[in-house]
């Protein structure tokens, strides 16, 4: 299950969101490409526009089902997304990229840093 404080922050606000757990697949912009798109910066997907038409809500909802990673949400509307702490994706960058390019406008209370690295938890 996707995990809000970790969604991806150029997800525009409402039910459908991408997470950093995103590995670039390419399966949710063949199911809904009039809503999701590619951040070629990071290799994150994010969802630019929420799902207005049936076909969209459809479309959507086969990305959250078909996600390997389980990294596309469809609970946003359950979370407010100004008072939901985000995490620090900043830091992140900064700390292991050194891309001064990145960088995210966050309007949400931040996460601390996390414990250790997302990769050693597998």
């Amino acid at each position: 299950m996707a995990d809000f404080t970790h969604r991806y922050p150029l997800n525009v606000p409402g039910k459908y969101y991408i997470t950093g757990q995103c590995t670039d697949c390419d399966l949710c912009h063949q199911y809904a490409p009039q809503n999701i798109r590619r951040d070629d910066r990071t290799g994150i997907s994010y969802v630019f526009k929420q799902p207005t038409t049936v076909e969209e809500v459809g479309a959507c909802e086969a990305g959250v089902g078909g996600c390997p990673t389980e990294a596309v949400g469809n609970e946003g509307d359950k979370h407010d997304w100004e008072k939901t702490p985000i995490y620090d994706w900043n830091a992140l960058y900064e700390r292991h990229w050194k891309q001064s390019d990145i960088h995210f406008d966050i309007h949400a209370p931040l996460l601390g840093k996390p414990k250790r690295p997302w990769w050693k938890f597998w």
